[in-house]
């Protein structure tokens, strides 16, 4: 695909059977072409490619989180837990006027 005279970096290809599909994708992904590798896949919705890849992010960062907790766990690991504090309030707020003058019991 091209715009403006120039390559968009992207193309993509009709196949005669699902076979000759799978085949190009199974080969011809992750080959060097020039310098970059190329991302060959069968044609989706951009929606649905978003869900998946969203979904694939869910799932590794999921996973990542399960191992960091493992290894906070583990005897002599050299992982710690710091849990994160909450930050003191910094603006004014209406709560902060109703901070009593006097003490509500007596000495």
């Amino acid at each position: 695909m091209t715009e403006d005279g120039r390559s968009k970096g992207i193309g993509f290809v009709c196949f005669s059977t699902p076979e000759e599909a799978t085949r190009a994708v199974t080969e011809m992904n992750g080959r060097i072409l020039v310098s970059k590798p190329l991302y060959v896949a069968l044609a989706q919705r951009r929606e649905d490619r978003k869900a998946h890849l969203a979904s694939q992010y869910m799932q590794r960062v999921a996973g990542m989180r399960m191992q960091q907790m493992g290894q906070m766990f583990q005897p002599g690991g050299t992982s710690y837990f710091m849990p994160t504090m909450p930050q003191a309030q910094r603006f004014y707020s209406p709560q902060m006027a109703q901070i009593r003058a006097t003490p509500r019991w007596p000495a």
